[in-house]
Order: structure tokens, then sequence, then C-alpha cells
């Protein structure tokens, strides 16, 4: 095989996830977890507006930094007082919206693939999330023992898909060039922006997010396609 990084997409590619089913748990969880310190209505504003504010970060600092600076401007809390309240939802609610999530046998022959190929396998799901949570969805998926290369989260990552230099920062981490590498994911948009740096891009559709893109894929279709190619 010829690529010497394999990027996967998590959401809906490595783990069978309904979006707005889980996003909506989630802010009920967490909204409820801080709701004594902040109003539900304006947490939930506040939430989002620093969310967005991580999605155009343009490198000024890691996104966590982003979120932070944002969020606690816009809320009379201090960071002691809620980074607690966010670590122990992340460290047990969190957990349990994941009830009911089959592991994907298909995504994990893919990664075993990539890996016995010596590529660099790299979990390149939108780092609008701690470590902590990635972990546990990864957990889901059933491949927190796969030894992945890269996981990015907003603790270790500066930009967001669809910009470009998302992928460039873990280009850079590696010393790895875009044409030498594969980027699989389910968004017309956010994992197809990948080609813009030269990478071949495998849009699985599966669990397509129907958008509007000006990319192409180099490849589309479902699992057993794309284990053909990484064979």
């Amino acid at each position: 095989m010829k690529y010497k990084g394999i990027f996967f997409d998590l959401d809906g590619t490595l783990l069978a996830l309904d979006m707005d089913r889980f996003l909506e748990q989630y802010l009920r969880g967490l909204t409820g977890k801080v709701a004594r310190h902040v109003p539900p209505e304006h947490f939930v504003k506040s939430l989002m507006a620093a969310t967005k504010d991580m999605q155009t970060n343009d490198g000024r600092g890691t996104n966590e930094q982003v979120f932070a600076q944002s969020f606690f401007a816009k809320v009379d809390s201090q960071p002691e007082q809620l980074m607690p309240l966010f670590d122990d939802f992340y460290a047990n609610e969190y957990k349990a919206l994941g009830d009911g999530i089959e592991p994907l046998p298909s995504a994990r022959k893919a990664v075993e693939l990539a890996l016995q190929h010596g590529a660099k396998v790299v979990v390149a799901t939108n780092p609008l999330f701690p470590r902590i949570a990635v972990e546990t969805r990864l957990h889901w998926a059933g491949l927190a023992d796969m030894p992945f290369d890269h996981i990015t989260s907003y603790e270790n990552s500066s930009f967001c898909k669809p910009n470009p230099a998302y992928y460039q920062e873990i280009l850079d981490k590696f010393n790895l060039q875009g044409k030498d590498c594969l980027m699989v994911g389910n968004d017309p948009l956010e994992d197809l922006a990948a080609s813009e740096l030269d990478f071949d891009t495998f849009l699985l559709e599966d669990h397509m997010i129907e958008r509007n893109s000006k990319y192409q894929p180099t490849w589309r279709g479902s699992w057993d396609q794309l284990l053909e190619i990484l064979e």
C-alpha cells in the first residue's frame, strides 16, 4: 500500500453515531450538571458561541484555550467552579451516552489493515471535545485498544475542519505530505477538505452527511469498498 498516513474520521465513520440524537443528550446532560451555576438557556447559548469560536480558530492558541477564553467571558462563573464539573461529567455521565452503540467490525478491520501496512494511523475527528471524550467514543467503537499514532482533540489542535490547516498541523507533526496520505470520512465538506493538501480521500456513504461541498472524493462507497482499497 502506498500510503504513509491514513486518517480516519470518528463520528459517523469509525463510530456509528446518530449525531443529532447524541448532541441532544449531551447538551441535556452537561446543562443539568452545571445548572446551579449557570442558567440552562444562557449556558447553551454560551457553549454554542464558544464552540463556534473554536471552529474558526486561526491558530492563535489551542482549541481548548480559545474555548475557555470565549466561554468564561460569557458566564459569571469562574473556571475553578465549572471545570471540575465538566471533568466529572466526562468521567461519568458522558459514558452512558454510548449505551446501545455497537462497534463496526469493518471499521476495526480497516484500522488493523492500516496499521499492518506501517502507515501512521490518525483519528482525525473534529477537535471540539477534550481527549477524555474522544477516548470514550473510541471505546464505544471498540477501538480503544488500537495503537493509533495520533488522536486529535481540543487540547492538541489549533484549527478545526474544514480548515485545511487542521490537516496541515497533523502532517507537520509527522513530517508527512498530503500526497502520501488518505483521509476517510463521511462528511463531504469537513473530511474531503483534506484534498486541498493533495490527500486522496474516501467518502464513506454508510452514514454520509448530506451537505453541499465543492470537493469530489477520490473514491466513495461502503466499508467493503474501502477494505478492498486498503488490502
